[in-house]
C-alpha cells in the first residue's frame, strides 16, 4: 500500500470539479494598460434548502486595482445575506467593495461571501458580468460535497508563501542541499511515481531543472533527498516550481516524508510543509518550515500536485537550519517546534510553580498591568499588555531574560496610530508576511512589519456582525482556515471561521460550548486561549472561570479546531491552572490565576506550544482596589512541573 495517497487525493477530488467562469468590473489605479484578474465563484457549503457562495478576485496585474464591482443574476435562487461587500439589487445583484477591501495589491486577492436560498431549485452557478474579467478569466475549484468545503475555500483563496513569486530571490547562504540546482545530473532527485528527467528546456537558474511527467495520481511527485535531519530541530525548506507550458494554474505542495512505520492504515509519516498556486508562466517559490520530531527517521521531501496528470519543473531546492540536537525553536528562522524533540502528553492533574511578580506598574499613574500577549522572536520576549491609570490603555516591553523584565522600558501605546489595544493578542501571519495585533471594543486588528515598533497601523474591524458585549478575541489558524474565538460574559464560548485567504475578515459566529451553572457566566467567563501542541494532532483550549472563588483556568483538548472538545482539567479541584495546583516558592503574592497566555514554541498564526516545557504568563491579583479597575494586577510566570 502506497501511503502517499493520504490527503493529496482528497484535495485532488476537491479541485477536480469546477464551476462557471465569471466576469468582474473594476476601477483601476494602474500605470500599465494590460489588465486582468483571476475571478472565481465557488460554493463554500451546501444543504437541502440553501448554500453559502464566495466570489474571489485575484489581481494578476503588476499594479494595484481599486474600487471593484461585480453583478450576477439567478433564475430561481435568491440571496438572503452577505458579508465583506456592499450589496444592492434583487436578482440581478450588485456587490461593490467596502472601505477596507477596495484596494487589491498586485498578486493579491479579495473575497466576499453570501448565503443563498435555493427556493425549491438546485444550487445555481450564474455568470457574473463586468469589464475587467472579460479580458482574462479563470475557472474556480469547487468542492464536490459539503464535507470538502474547507479545502475548497483554501484553494480558491490560495494559501501562498509570502515570497511565492520571488523568481529572482537568491538562495540562502547556509543552504546544505546538495545538487538542488540539478547541475550534477539527478543526484538526490527522484520520484514517488511517474518519470523524472533532467531538463534544459526550462530552468530557474543554471543550466537545468528537474521535470516530472507521466503522472497518474496526485501522490506522484518529485522527491529530493537531504540526508538525515536532527530530531527536534526546525528547518527552512524551499524549492522553485513551474508548470509545463500551457498548463492552467494548479496547486503544488511540499511534503516531508519520514520512513514508513509498522501501521499501514495511517499516514503519520507525512507532514505538509507548504502549498502554493503554481503557474506555467513564471517560477514561484514553494517554501515553509519543517521540524523533525519523534523516533522515526527522516526519508525525503516530496513535491506533488493536486491535479493528477499535470507535468511540472522544480529547481534550486534548498534547506537551512541548525544541526545541533535540541536547538531552540525560538530563533528568527523558526515558527513551530518542540525544544526537546520529545512528545509529551498533557495529563491531569497538572502542577505548576509560580515566579514572583515579573512585570509590575512602574510608570507614573499606572495602577495595574494585565491581559498579556507574549511572543518569543529572535531570542527576545515581546510583551504587549493592558495597563490602567484613569482608563484602560496599552503598553509594550521587550527583554531577553525574565529576570530583567521589570528593568526593561514600559512603553505606552496611547497616542500612537493604533491607539489603545486592550486585551491584545500578537502573532505573525505568514501568508501576509506581517505581524497582527488583535484587540477589542470592538474586535479589531492592526498590522506592522516590525514587532519591536508599537506604532502599529490604524485598527480595522475584525468581525462583521459582532454581537453586543463581545470581548477577549483570540485567533488561531490551521492549514486552511482561521478561527476567531471570543467571550461575552454570558457562560458561552463563541467562534467565527474564515478561510486563510480571506483573513482577517470574519463574519457570523457559532457556539463552541456553554455552561450556565452558578450565576450563569462564572464557569465559562473570559480570556479563551487555543493552541496547537507540538508533535501531536491535538489542540488545547483554555477558558478563564471562577466557579467558587478566585479566577482559574479550565481546559479541554481536541484533534480539530472545529471540536468536539474533551475536558482535560476543568474543575476547581482539578484546574488547568488555579490556586489549587500552583506552588509559590518565593511566597504567595497573587490571589487566583487570571487572563494570560502560554509562551509559544513558535510565533506564527498556528500558535504552537511545547507541552514538554509549558510556561504561562498570567495576571495575578496582588491586592485589593476600591473598584475592579483599580485592582493592582501584576504579571507572573507559571512553569509546569514535570
Amino acid at each position: 500500500m502506497n501511503k502517499q495517497k493520504y490527503s493529496a487525493n482528497l484535495l485532488s477530488q476537491i479541485l477536480r470539479n469546477t464551476c462557471g467562469v465569471i466576469g468582474l468590473g473594476m476601477g483601476l489605479m494602474v500605470a500599465s494598460s494590460a489588465v486582468s484578474a483571476a475571478c472565481t465563484y465557488s460554493i463554500e457549503s451546501e444543504w437541502s434548502s440553501g448554500y453559502v457562495a464566495n466570489i474571489t478576485v485575484k489581481n494578476d496585474t503588476n499594479a494595484a486595482v481599486n474600487n471593484w464591482s461585480v453583478n450576477w443574476q439567478y433564475a430561481t435562487n435568491r440571496m438572503t445575506s452577505g458579508w465583506n461587500a456592499n450589496f444592492s439589487g434583487s436578482s440581478p445583484y450588485t456587490a461593490t467593495n467596502m472601505s477596507w477591501n477596495g484596494n487589491i495589491a498586485a498578486g493579491q486577492s479579495v473575497s466576499f461571501g453570501f448565503q443563498v436560498d435555493k427556493r425549491g431549485g438546485s444550487a445555481e452557478r450564474p455568470s457574473v458580468n463586468g469589464a475587467l474579467c472579460s479580458a482574462a478569466t479563470s475557472s474556480v475549484p469547487r468542492s464536490s460535497s459539503s464535507a470538502n468545503s474547507s479545502s475548497s475555500s483554501m484553494v480558491a483563496s490560495s494559501v501562498r508563501s509570502s515570497v511565492a513569486s520571488s523568481a529572482n530571490a537568491s538562495l540562502p547562504a547556509n543552504n546544505f542541499a546538495q545538487n538542488g540546482g540539478v547541475e550534477s545530473g539527478l543526484t538526490n532527485w527522484g520520484t514517488t511515481a511517474g518519470t523524472v528527467a533532467r531538463s534544459t528546456a526550462d530552468k530557474r537558474s543554471g543550466s537545468a531543472s528537474a521535470l516530472i511527467t507521466g503522472r497518474t495520481a496526485a501522490w506522484n511527485g518529485l522527491t529530493f533527498n537531504v540526508g538525515s535531519l536532527t530530531n527536534g530541530n526546525q528547518y527552512d525548506v524551499g524549492v522553485w516550481v513551474k508548470l509545463a507550458p500551457g498548463t492552467p494554474d494548479s496547486v503544488i505542495s511540499l511534503t516531508a516524508k519520514r520512513l514508513d512505520d509498522s501501521d499501514t492504515t495511517t499516514y503519520n509519516e507525512y507532514t505538509r510543509v507548504a502549498t502554493i498556486t503554481a503557474s506555467s508562466t513564471e517560477w514561484r517559490l514553494l517554501q515553509g518550515y519543517y521540524t523533525q520530531l519523534g523516533s522515526t527517521a527522516f526519508q525525503h521531501f516530496i513535491i506533488e500536485a493536486t491535479e493528477t496528470t499535470i507535468s511540472y519543473y522544480a529547481d534550486d531546492f534548498f534547506i537551512t537550519g541548525d544541526v545541533v540536537p535540541g536547538s531552540s525553536s525560538s530563533s528568527s528562522s523558526s515558527s513551530s517546534s518542540s525544544s526537546t524533540g520529545q512528545t509529551c502528553e498533557l495529563k491531569a492533574p497538572l502542577r505548576w510553580t509560580s515566579t514572583g511578580p515579573l512585570i509590575s506598574p512602574k510608570n507614573q499613574g499606572w495602577v495595574s498591568i494585565k491581559d498579556p500577549s507574549v511572543v518569543k522572536y529572535n531570542g527576545t520576549y515581546h510583551v504587549y499588555a493592558t495597563y490602567y491609570d484613569t482608563s484602560y490603555k496599552s503598553m509594550y516591553t521587550s527583554f531577553t531574560d525574565w529576570n530583567n523584565a521589570q528593568q526593561a522600558p514600559h512603553t505606552s501605546m496611547n497616542g500612537t496610530r493604533v491607539g489603545n489595544a486592550v486585551a491584545p493578542q500578537v502573532f505573525f501571519f505568514r501568508p501576509h508576511n506581517k505581524w497582527y495585533l488583535i484587540t477589542q471594543w470592538p474586535g479589531t486588528y492592526a498590522t506592522t512589519d516590525d514587532i519591536r515598533n508599537p506604532n502599529w497601523s490604524a485598527k480595522q474591524r475584525l468581525l462583521q456582525g459582532e454581537p453586543n458585549g463581545a470581548l477577549d478575541f483570540w485567533v488561531i489558524c490551521n492549514d486552511t482556515h482561521c478561527y476567531l474565538y471570543f467571550s461575552r460574559d454570558d457562560g458561552v464560548l463563541y467562534v467565527s471561521k474564515t478561510t486563510i485567504g480571506n483573513f482577517p475578515n470574519f463574519s457570523g459566529y457559532s457556539i463552541v460550548m456553554e455552561d450556565h451553572r452558578g450565576n450563569g457566566n462564572q464557569y465559562l467567563f473570559e480570556a479563551p486561549n487555543v493552541y496547537k501542541l507540538d508533535g501531536q494532532n491535538k489542540y488545547l483550549l483554555l477558558v478563564e472561570a471562577w466557579p467558587s472563588g478566585p479566577r482559574m483556568f479550565r481546559s479541554w483538548t481536541s484533534s480539530s479546531l472545529d471540536g468536539p472538545w474533551t475536558p482535560l482539567a476543568d474543575t476547581d479541584a482539578n484546574p488547568f491552572a488555579g490556586n489549587n495546583n500552583v506552588e509559590w516558592p518565593t511566597g504567595k503574592w497573587a490571589n487566583g490565576i487570571s487572563h494570560g497566555e502560554l509562551v509559544r514554541s513558535g510565533y506564527d498564526e498556528r500558535l504552537t506550544v511545547d507541552p514538554c516545557n509549558l510556561e504561562f504568563l498570567y495576571q495575578g491579583e496582588s491586592g485589593t482596589g476600591s473598584t475592579y479597575n483599580t485592582i493592582p494586577y501584576k504579571l507572573g510566570l507559571l512553569r509546569l512541573k514535570k
